[in-house]
């Protein structure tokens, strides 16, 4: 049997792309898989899903601050701890999830004399992130990337746009795109957000469902909220920025028109995103990795047959216009928001035919039995081709 061993630098308690990929090629390919994560709080150091096995790694300097040369030295003692386990499992194929798992991964693949795969979930080096908000870190990490990821043995990005600047950017082989579409199954529509908040029958439910957190235009999702007809808005999921969230609904006076929910387990995310009747996600163009996202929660949306109103950007649009789920509209304006918003609850007949055209997608397209394919297809090339471990 092939063992692979993924790599992540996160908890892996939010990683459905990581653990879909995890689950196909254990159950499908036949393979071995062990996800290595980051051990924090109460999380388990060993456990089992799908198929697989997760082990996190345990870094002994995590309390030492959030200054640079800190997060240097976490991420150091990291690195050594995976690439250590790592190599003693002696993998056919290291699979590095994003950016900072690539350099670990690499090294790691060529102790064990294994193939690596490197899947770029976003473009790392143009995120703002306070890791590197200094220019000369940026550029250092661009020239990582570029190195490591030429002497990957495949590549695998979310969408078109991503692909085509990884191909621009490092003159690598165009990659294998990997969308982020959820598992095909029949939710039914239900009335569990409606029952927890005591949302009245007359009233609409807009599901946020995602990450809280700065540029995610969750602030504008609020200031909309006046100018929504006879609708309420759910924001759900981590809640890194609630506080000043609840704040802003105060003060512009419609906390009773905006519902916060903490986030639920993996399998109950589509259960709830069904007992809402639009998807949003406002996604403010900070930086180019957020304007050339698809975003997982948008195949959220569609897999649970409601339309969706995204932000005007390049791979959101292409998604809502080819299958004609949802609307654009503009993520730096409350009010073309709450336009969009209204036009798409209030045409009844536009609606129930967006309805019908999710559904269509979900099931015959847009959904991870099919996308899984091109991940099956890759992996069954790359093994045919490993050196015997």
């Amino acid at each position: 049997m092939n063992h692979v061993c993924m790599l992540v630098t996160s908890t892996f308690t939010y990683d459905t792309r990581v653990q879909k990929e995890a689950k196909t090629l254990a159950r499908d390919e036949g393979c071995d898989v062990t996800v290595f994560a980051l051990h924090k709080g109460d999380s388990p150091r060993i456990e089992h899903r799908d198929g697989y096995r997760v082990e996190r790694i345990q870094v002994h300097s995590r309390s030492w601050g959030k200054s640079l040369p800190a997060y240097a030295i976490k991420y150091l003692e990291f690195c050594i701890r995976a690439i250590r386990r790592i190599t003693q499992l002696r993998p056919a194929v290291v699979h590095a999830h994003d950016f900072d798992a690539l350099i670990p991964g690499y090294v790691a693949a060529r102790l064990s004399r294994g193939k690596l795969v490197y899947d770029a979930h976003e473009l790392w080096a143009k995120r703002q992130h306070n890791v590197i908000r200094y220019a000369w870190l940026r550029d250092l990490v661009t020239r990582f990337e570029g190195f490591f990821s030429r002497r990957a043995d495949a590549v695998i990005t979310v969408n078109v746009s991503l692909a085509s600047y990884l191909v621009d950017q490092y003159a690598i082989p165009l990659p294998t795109v990997l969308m982020h579409c959820q598992e095909s199954q029949l939710i039914e529509r239900n009335d569990v957000l409606r029952q927890e908040f005591r949302i009245p029958r007359n009233k609409r439910i807009v599901i946020y469902a995602g990450l809280m957190k700065p540029g995610r235009g969750l602030d504008m999702l609020i200031r909309a909220a006046p100018y929504v007809d006879d609708a309420v808005i759910v924001l759900m999921g981590p809640e890194y920025i609630r506080g000043q969230l609840e704040r802003l609904a105060r003060e512009l006076d419609v906390y009773n028109r905006v519902f916060f929910r903490k986030p639920v387990p993996t399998e109950e995310v589509q259960r709830y995103i069904a007992s809402a009747d639009l998807g949003v996600t406002a996604t403010q163009n900070i930086d180019l990795s957020y304007f050339y996202a698809s975003e997982n929660k948008l195949f959220h949306y569609i897999a649970a047959g409601i339309p969706a109103a995204v932000s005007d950007h390049p791979e959101k649009r292409r998604i809502i216009e080819s299958y004609g789920v949802g609307a654009v509209f503009d993520e730096t304006d409350p009010k073309d928001i709450a336009r969009v918003i209204n036009r798409l609850l209030n045409d009844e007949e536009t609606y129930q035919d967006m309805c019908q055209r999710a559904r269509e997608a979900a099931r015959d397209t847009l959904n991870w039995r099919v996308e899984s394919r091109k991940l099956l297809s890759l992996y069954a090339h790359l093994l045919e081709h490993s050196s015997d471990n």
